[in-house]
């Protein structure tokens, strides 16, 4: 498995099949709008087998950016829901699901813009294995 991991655009893809708009990119790409970001944050290595394989903790973050704080945390809590319920598994074969996505702590305000919108984010992390 040595293709790029393909878990954002999974969830961004699981997140629109449950009616979010959501984008598997950079969160520089909803400035001056709203909108649902999934990203990856940086990934704990669980274990090292013989094999050369690695299971990992693969720590997904989706933010939302609202002019309504509310209506920003509604989307954390959704999209936590429709990713914890998502088959996250790779289209590419980068990886391979061994536990489904969980939360990772609470969901937090992380900045009110410029812009005066809401930011808001929830962790869900995912346990794959990488050969």
């Amino acid at each position: 498995m040595t293709e790029a991991i393909d878990i954002c655009e999974r969830a961004a893809d699981a997140l629109r099949g449950a009616g979010m708009d959501a984008l598997g990119t950079r969160i520089d790409r909803i400035t001056g709008k709203d909108g649902v970001v999934v990203r990856m944050m940086p990934s704990r290595t669980l274990e090292h087998y013989l094999d050369g394989s690695r299971l990992v903790e693969c720590v997904l973050q989706v933010v939302s950016k609202r002019l309504n704080p509310a209506d920003a945390m509604a989307d954390c809590e959704r999209a936590s829901d429709a990713l914890r319920a998502a088959d996250l598994s790779s289209a590419n074969g980068s990886y391979a699901v061994v536990l489904p996505a969980e939360p990772d702590g609470d969901m937090e305000e992380l900045a009110v813009g410029e812009d005066r919108r809401h930011v808001w984010a929830v962790r869900l992390a995912v346990q794959i294995m990488r050969s």
